[in-house]
């Protein structure tokens, strides 16, 4: 099961290297920790190549921002270039943990920290072998990332399954890997559920997909589910943006479902989307890979029903605890409707889904987080440095 965790100490330094402050669940996750370490008295600092974006007004403006030297390259390229500044910066500011959001960046942090007192943990994001991958590729990536996982101090994964693999018997085996709960369930969405009516007689069903318009996401997969279903009355809501939001409108005018689809639009404000979670009878999510898909566990703890594609082992369980369907395969519209039509017709007991949510309430899982940070520190004492504070 999930690692416990030691108690926080305030010598404790922790600097998070996000990329930037974007629309994904990772940027989120990286964000609310280090507000959460400022709340609990932790100096924590935030390390970014870019301080502008979509959720850079969730950070507290108590938490330091400090700027990565990143040349104005493709992103995969930029963070390459950022090595030599990232490795000036650990060794100029010394902290005790430095923290990778997510899997692009668990290398960069990994090889920033070697030869110094700074200890680097790792984050798995999005799966070791995403579904559907050649057996040459899923080597070589496994390989990868059970490498970046051996020089790391610590690596937190979102799974039983990933901790296997990294740990697995051999030459890069890693020797610190831990499960820990995804810090997901926030008090807006505590409130969502605690407000949540159910759906009056004659109501459309309220269909929600939240996440970026983008081919990991596979929207259209949904859109044609729900195309075959046009005896049931459903209202489908997407939030979001990206590249594909001309392509999905057009689809859904191909499919002759624009009158039951809005796109609102990527929503910035937590607290809205914890609302429309609320008041959602079932979301969506078609990924075609994901590391947990932080979105299902948000709308379980909102007190909505699931539909998700097999899109990483992790999820499997979490379903299984909160009585939802079965994951389906990747990219199968067909099955796709089906499980939706069963979802609305067998709604799991709201005491169900707040006992399967309760590991991921936030404030609980980024203790857990900074606990783990916090066993691998040693105290060792830091001077502090003054900087200037880089507020969005």
């Amino acid at each position: 099961m999930f690692h416990a965790h030691p108690p926080m100490a305030a010598s404790l330094f922790i600097a998070i290297y996000l990329y930037e402050p974007s629309d994904g669940g990772l940027d989120r996750v990286a964000i609310l920790f280090a507000n959460h370490l400022v709340q609990r008295g932790v100096r924590a600092e935030l390390w970014m190549a870019r301080t502008e974006g979509p959720v850079a007004r969730l950070i507290d403006p108590a938490v330091t921002v400090r700027r990565v030297p990143s040349p104005p390259l493709e992103r995969r390229l930029a963070m390459i270039a950022q090595f030599p500044g990232l490795a000036v910066m650990v060794r100029r500011h010394g902290p005790d943990v430095l923290y990778s959001a997510g899997n692009q960046s668990n290398m960069l942090v990994a090889l920033a920290a070697l030869g110094t007192g700074t200890r680097a943990v790792g984050r798995i994001s999005n799966p070791l072998i995403r579904p559907g991958q050649k057996r040459l590729a899923a080597h070589f990536r496994l390989r990868r990332f059970r490498a970046i996982a051996r020089v790391s101090a610590m690596t937190i994964v979102m799974g039983e399954a990933d901790r296997r693999l990294l740990t697995a018997a051999g030459p890069l085996a890693a020797s610190d890997v831990r499960l820990l709960p995804r810090p997901s369930v926030t008090p807006a969405m505590d409130a969502a559920f605690a407000a949540r009516k159910p759906r009056q007689p004659g109501d459309p069903c309220r269909l929600l997909m939240v996440g970026r318009l983008a081919v990991q996401k596979d929207h259209a997969t949904a859109l044609r589910a729900v195309a075959r279903l046009p005896h049931l009355d459903w209202r489908l809501q997407i939030a979001g943006d990206g590249p594909l939001r001309d392509e999905l409108i057009q689809l859904c005018g191909a499919l002759g479902i624009s009158d039951r689809v809005a796109f609102p639009g990527f929503i910035a404000d937590p607290q809205h989307v914890a609302a429309l979670m609320g008041q959602a009878d079932l979301l969506l999510q078609p990924s075609r890979w994901e590391g947990l898909a932080g979105t299902v566990i948000e709308a379980l703890g909102c007190g909505a029903g699931v539909v998700a594609t097999d899109s990483t082992p992790n999820i499997r369980p979490l379903l299984q605890a909160a009585g939802q369907h079965d994951p389906v395969p990747v990219g199968d519209d067909a099955a796709f409707a089906r499980a939706v039509e069963w979802a609305l017709g067998h709604p799991a007991p709201l005491p169900q889904l707040a006992s399967a949510t309760a590991p991921y309430r936030l404030a609980d899982a980024l203790d857990g987080y900074a606990g783990a940070c916090r066993s691998l520190a040693g105290n060792r004492p830091h001077r502090f440095r003054e900087s200037s504070l880089i507020r969005p």
